[in-house]
């Protein structure tokens, strides 16, 4: 399964994370990646709302149009993707405001059961499950002691959004980013890829 776009002309996506995860700059590379893809008319990152400091919950946006030029910036209240870098900060209203056939993307060692019954999750509803957090720690993606994950993440998103394909991808990070680190972020976004539990 992937969205839909006869169902959903723009692809609302909506990032939870903490201060200092990398959420604004994740969802700056899901746009200039899209827009590689060609299908998309019109596309828009938000920076985060909430407080800046680094380890509280933050949210950055991402909006992409396949058919219509995009005017509204306010902030996503039902996504199409919730995409989920830190399991502590989903809670039941977050998991409640993804859209009936939406998806579900999150870090952790959890199977995508366990998120269905916690959060009482509408079996519509896709779930794409990874422990990005683990890839990063194994292979020194790590800054300050902390693991990064906003790139590893995006393998995930690359299982539900065509347009976002790992070549696309590829390409916005070596532009981001110099060589030796492009080349790690490049392998731990197909790992991510190919580790990604999935339940339709």
């Amino acid at each position: 399964m992937s969205v839909s776009h006869n169902q959903n002309s723009v692809i609302n996506i909506a990032i939870h994370a903490r201060g200092g995860q990398g959420a604004v700059t994740a969802s700056q590379i899901i746009v200039e990646a899209a827009f590689l893809g060609g299908n998309m008319v019109d596309a828009h990152a938000y920076p985060s709302f909430g407080a800046e400091r680094r380890g509280a919950p933050i949210q950055a946006y991402a909006k992409l149009s396949t058919k219509e030029k995009i005017w509204d910036r306010s902030f996503i209240e039902h996504p199409t993707i919730l995409l989920i870098f830190d399991e502590s900060v989903l809670n039941q209203d977050i998991a409640s405001s993804l859209k009936e056939n939406g998806i579900l993307i999150i870090n952790s060692d959890k199977e995508p059961d366990y998120f269905v019954n916690k959060f009482n999750l509408s079996d519509k509803i896709e779930i794409i499950v990874a422990n990005i957090t683990k890839l990063a720690i194994e292979n020194n993606l790590v800054i300050d002691g902390n693991p990064i994950i906003n790139t590893p993440i995006l393998g995930l998103l690359a299982k539900a959004l065509p347009e976002l394909t790992l070549q696309n991808l590829e390409r916005i990070i070596k532009k981001r980013m110099n060589k030796e680190l492009s080349e790690l972020n490049i392998k731990l976004i197909k790992e991510g890829y190919e580790l990604a539990k999935i339940l339709h």
